[in-house]
Formats: C-alpha cells, sequence, structure tokens
C-alpha cells in the first residue's frame, strides 16, 4: 500500500533527507537505495512510497557525502495508516511539550489591553526557558460583527480567512505614543481581564487614524499589491461585508489586514528562529450572518443550525447557531472552500486543531427557532423505520405517551418521512422512568446500536470523502478534537490518516477508568490536562468528586491538600507518557506558584460550554515580561 511520509526538520542548506527500512520498498537499510525525500517547507519533507504495513523504518541526512542517522529506535509503521506524521532533531526522539493559551489572554507592559500578533516572540522566549516547543493559540479569525461582548467568541468567525485586527499592534501600525495613548493603554491593562468591547471600540479610533496617515502611500507599493493579488479570492468580498456592517468604504479593511498578515508573519518567522512551533485552531462552523455564508450560500444548510448533544459540559447539549455545511455541493470542486481556508492558515501555522472532527462523519443538527442542544439529530444519518423498532422488542407506540415534546423518546427524521431517531439521552426523560424494565431493556438496545455501532462504516465513508482533500492541502500537522459520543470509526479514520488524536488527562476513552493511564494512550496524540472548555486542573482537583479523589490516590501524595506542589507532581506524572505531543493550559503551569493563584480557581476558566453568553475575557495575572 502505498504511504505519505511527512517529516518535520529544520534542514541547513545542503542537507538531504532520505526514508530507509527494513523491507525492499525502502531500501533494506542499503543507504544507496533509500528514497529521497523532498522539501515541501518550511520545515517540512515529504514522500509517498509503497511500503509494508508494520514495517520498521528511518530517517538520515545526508550532507557533503557524510550520512547522520536520527537517534532512537527504529520506528514502525502502525496498520492500516496510510499517512505519517514524523519529525526529528531532538537528542531523542522524545515528547515535545508545549503550552496551550488564547492570544488575547496574553499580557505584556505594552499591550492594549488584549494579547496581541506581536506578543508571540515574547511567549516563545518563556517557552525556551522552560524546554516548551510548541505554542497553542485559540482561533484567531474576524468575528467582529456587533462591536459587543458578543465578537468575544473566538470560535463565531464572521470570514474564515480574516484575521481578527483586535490582535495588531499599534505601535507597529505607526501610531504615536502621547499623553492620550498612554492613559488609554493604562487604564485598559491594568484590568484583570479582557474588556472586549472597550478594547475594540478603542483601537478602532486609531486605527482610522493610522488609514488616514498612510493609505495613500501604501497603496501604491508593491508589497501592498501582492498581498492583494495573493487574496484576491477572498478579501474583496470580507472588505465589502465589512464596508457595509460599518458604514464605510472597502479600503480601511484591505488596510487592516494587510497589516494583520504582516505581523503575525513577522511573529512566526521570530518563533521559527527560536526553533518552535506555532499551532493554530480551525473552527468547525462559521457565523451564519457572516461574509463566506453570503458569498457562498450553496455551500451551506441554513435552514438548520448545529451544536453538540448532552454531555458532562452541558445538560442539555450545545447550540452553536452555525449553519450546517452542504457536503454535496462542497464535493463538486474537491472541498475547495475548505482546502483553500487551510491555505491561508498555513501562512502562519505549523499545526492545527481540527475543532470538532467528528462534524466530518456527522453533526448534530438542530431545528431553528429550537434554543438547546435537546431536540437535535445528526446529520447524515440511517433512521430507524417504526417497523425497526418494533423488530427489535419496543411498541413504537409508547412515543404518543409523552405529556410534553421534550419527553418524546423518538425525534422524527426531518428528510424521511416516517422514519425516527432515538431521543438523544432518552433515559433522562420522565417518560423513559415510566417504562418497566422489559421496555427499558429493549429501547436501551435500539439507542446503544443507533448511536454507537449502526452508522460505523456509513460515517467512516463520509469522513473518509472529505478528511483526506483537506489534510492533504498543507503541509501543516493535523490534530483533530476527538472528545465526546466518539463513534468507533472516529479512531479507526483518524490512525488511518495520521491525524493525531486529543486525549484529556480527565477524560479516560477507556471505560470504567476515572483518568487516563498512560498506558491507554496512542503515540500519535496530543496529551493535555484540559482544555478551555474546562475548569483548569487546580478547578477540577477542588470539585472533590469520587474521579478526582481517585486521582490524587493515584500521585501516592503524603499529602491530599492541594498545593502548587500537587499541581507540579500531576505535571511530572504528566511527562511521563508516550504520546508525541503535551501541551499544557498555562493557567495549569501557572499554578504550579499559589502566590499568584486567583481566589477562585473558576476564575480561570476560559469557557463555560453551558453559557452562552459566555464572556471570554481570561489574561494572565502577570506580563510576559515578569514571568
Amino acid at each position: 500500500m502505498k504511504t505519505l511520509f511527512k517529516l518535520r526538520y529544520d534542514s541547513r542548506w545542503g542537507e538531504e533527507l532520505f526514508l530507509t527500512g527494513n523491507s525492499a520498498e525502502l531500501g533494506n537499510w542499503n543507504t544507496e537505495k533509500a528514497i529521497p525525500m523532498e522539501y515541501v517547507g518550511p520545515g517540512i519533507w515529504s514522500v509517498e512510497t509503497d511500503v509494508t504495513p508494520m514495517a520498521e523504518y528511518k530517517y538520515f541526512i545526508r550532507e557533503n557525502g557524510q550520512i547522520r542517522w536520527e537517534n532512537g529506535p527504529n520506528r514502525i509503521l502502525p496498520e492500516g495508516q496510510d499517512r505519517v506524521w514524523d519529525w526529528f532533531g531532538l537528542t531523542e526522539r522524545q515528547t515535545m511539550r508545549g503550552v496551550a493559551v488564547p492570544l488575547f489572554s496574553l499580557c505584556t507592559e505594552n499591550d492594549f489591553g488584549i494579547g496581541e500578533f506581536a506578543d508571540l516572540p515574547k511567549l516563545g522566549d518563556w517557552c525556551l526557558a522552560n524546554g516548551l516547543k510548541i505554542i497553542q493559540i485559540l482561533p484567531i479569525n474576524d468575528t467582529t460583527l456587533h462591536y459587543d461582548w458578543r465578537d468575544s467568541y473566538p470560535y463565531n468567525a464572521i470570514s474564515a480567512f480574516a484575521l481578527n485586527p483586535i490582535y495588531l499592534n499599534l505601535q507597529k501600525l505607526g501610531i504615536e505614543v502621547d499623553v492620550n495613548f498612554r492613559v488609554y493603554r493604562n487604564r485598559l491593562n491594568n484590568l484583570d481581564y479582557v474588556e472586549y468591547p472597550k478594547v475594540l471600540k478603542t483601537k478602532w479610533r486609531y486605527f482610522k487614524k493610522a488609514f488616514a496617515k498612510q493609505w495613500d502611500a501604501l497603496k501604491e507599493t508593491a508589497d501592498f499589491q501582492q498581498f492583494l493579488k495573493e487574496n484576491e479570492d477572498w478579501l474583496h468580498d470580507y472588505a465589502q461585508f465589512c464596508a457595509e456592517r460599518d458604514g464605510n468604504g472597502t479600503e480601511i479593511h484591505l488596510f487592516l489586514q494587510y497589516h494583520c498578515d504582516k505581523q503575525l508573519r513577522e511573529a512566526v518567522r521570530a518563533l521559527h528562529g527560536k526553533g518552535l512551533l506555532l499551532k493554530g485552531d480551525i473552527p468547525i462552523g462559521v457565523n451564519p450572518k457572516g461574509v463566506d455564508v453570503k458569498s457562498h450560500p450553496e455551500l451551506f444548510n441554513l435552514d438548520v443550525q448545529v451544536g453538540a448533544p448532552p454531555d458532562d459540559f452541558a445538560y442539555e447539549g450545545q447550540n452553536w447557531g452555525f449553519p450546517s455545511y452542504n457536503w454535496e455541493a462542497m464535493a463538486k470542486d474537491n472541498y475547495a472552500w475548505w482546502r483553500r481556508r487551510l491555505q491561508v492558515m498555513a501562512r502562519y501555522f505549523d499545526a492545527y486543531r481540527i475543532d470538532h472532527i467528528l462534524g466530518f462523519f456527522r453533526i448534530w443538527e438542530i431545528p431553528k427557532g429550537e434554543r438547546t442542544g435537546l431536540r437535535g439529530h445528526f446529520s447524515p444519518a440511517l433512521p430507524l423505520s417504526v417497523e425497526e423498532i418494533e423488530r427489535q422488542g419496543f411498541r413504537f407506540v409508547k412515543l404518543r405517551h409523552a405529556t410534553r415534546e421534550r419527553d418524546t423518546l423518538f425525534v422524527a427524521d426531518p428528510n424521511e418521512s416516517g422514519k425516527y431517531h432515538p431521543r438523544i439521552c432518552l433515559q433522562w426523560t420522565r417518560t423513559y422512568e415510566k417504562l418497566n424494565d422489559e421496555q427499558k431493556d429493549a429501547i436501551d438496545r435500539i439507542y446503544e446500536d443507533f448511536y454507537y455501532h449502526r452508522h460505523n462504516e456509513f460515517w467512516k465513508q463520509k469522513a473518509l470523502e472529505k478528511l483526506p482533500a483537506l489534510i492533504d492541502a498543507t503541509p501543516m500537522i493535523a490534530c483533530g478534537e476527538d472528545l465526546g459520543m466518539i463513534p468507533a470509526c472516529v479512531p479507526e479514520v483518524m490512525q488511518q490518516l495520521g491525524i493525531m488524536s486529543l486525549e484529556v488527562q480527565r477524560m479516560p476513552k477507556v471505560f470504567g477508568h476515572a483518568f487516563v493511564h498512560t498506558e491507554d494512550l496512542p503515540e500519535n496524540c496530543v496529551y493535555t490536562t484540559g482544555t478551555h472548555d474546562m475548569p483548569t486542573l487546580r478547578g477540577w482537583l477542588a470539585e472533590d468528586r469520587v474521579r478526582t479523589r481517585q486521582f490524587l490516590d493515584s500521585l501516592d501524595l503524603d499529602d491530599r491538600k492541594i498545593t502548587g506542589k500537587t499541581i507540579k507532581r500531576i505535571l511530572e506524572k504528566h511527562c511521563d507518557s508516550p504520546s508525541k505531543w503535551n501541551i499544557y493550559p498555562l493557567q495549569d503551569l501557572l499554578d504550579t506558584n499559589e502566590k499568584i493563584w486567583s481566589p477562585d480557581p473558576a476564575d480561570d476558566q476560559i469557557n463555560v460550554p453551558s453559557d452562552a453568553k459566555n464572556q471570554w475575557k481570561w489574561r494572565m495575572k502577570l506580563i510576559l515580561e515578569d514571568i
């Protein structure tokens, strides 16, 4: 079978990379018969070749006739995998570690109340001092629609391509630091949180000043004209959308996007110069009133909204308000909109998190007008007929016994008349409680089969229709956020395509475990202590649930009191894992120092998924210069 090998290595001029191994296709360890790799940049080498599954392989460098092998034991190609992401350059092939933090949460002495593109190199210096190689951030696309707290939600982009101007550094934009500037900056910077609406509105005053002063000269430069040419397929639609939103011309929005691109590229070059990777985040949805929907309505299903079914984070499910994708229309040009979206982000990111990768298998669709996610259903799906339901031992007449619609056991399929989906979490309904044991057993079997078995091959094929075209569109390393109700086909597809999984210490995927055991971790994964949707490690431990008590017991601590030393002990044990990447939320790293603890750990949680009006405003308590 043919396998695509991609290798991340920061090579020097004159170095050539080769792949070899223990099979004839790989040259049988003969360096003269090894397979040369092609530099596809930046720092990425690639080759596609026939190779036997479970083959052993290794990389080596040839420079001026001298051969230098990578360190560590031979690598083994997993069964069924046709895409491989590797890297080397470390002393040993140990786990690479990194930090996860929203860009808006960074804080320096010269910020304007919010983190900025220009802060990334300063964070990079701190990473180097602490042995970290990866910086992971939340989405940074433009979300500006209302100029209020709603715009703080980074997963609700008005454009899948444009960057958010709120992250521009005003001094780099040419703004003079006068008395008024210092007053505004100090007032916003002295707050304990990001006052998003005030920052946005105040920065816009300076955006207009910079535009008025610089535009006439900038628009004639070769750099600006090149930027326009490279982005003409989305930039003008975006600028027109913003002009209609604000009641002004398109030019200022072209001006700001040029500077966003310039400042972020400058920051990324600085990170690469320090040997660091930047990992971005690609949201699953877009704003239903945004420029992408307006410019390409045929690519979206506007009569529904998407979200997530009920889980431990949100009892009533989540309703994100995004339209679902018209995958049939997207397939006609081989998912050009998605491929282009990733290609634009590849200018800045070495890796990316695929937000809610389950959405490429199936998405949770909710009828228009519904507030919560309770009455949603998976799409695409294979709904059940009444005959199928009754054949499995459940009298369908029970559907009509619900006194309230929210207590119904089945939801009608919107596309196929006479067919139904078992209501998600139907075991929580009052109707279910009234069933006898035999009826409960019957409907439990239907539910288990429908959500975990019936669709496996169907959803697998749906994902394989889309994902290969997307992940092959760029040299970025793909990592999937595969949390929630995970069908058996998901890890199978991710392994086949070489997509790194997400493993959260407190969310084991092995049934019956209270937390992740390192022996259960796959190598090709990102292992983390938590995400932006969860309490911090300190906050989780403070909940004093059975699981947290079992977790603390596993640490062999002399004292069960939660301290900075406790957090440090957990992070040390977390490091002892086979995962390729360990990425820690910045809050968890800082919480090793009790002197800077927030009075309430809940104050350090970035998002509360059950709160549709959550304000995304967490900010570092220390500035990067002092940390």
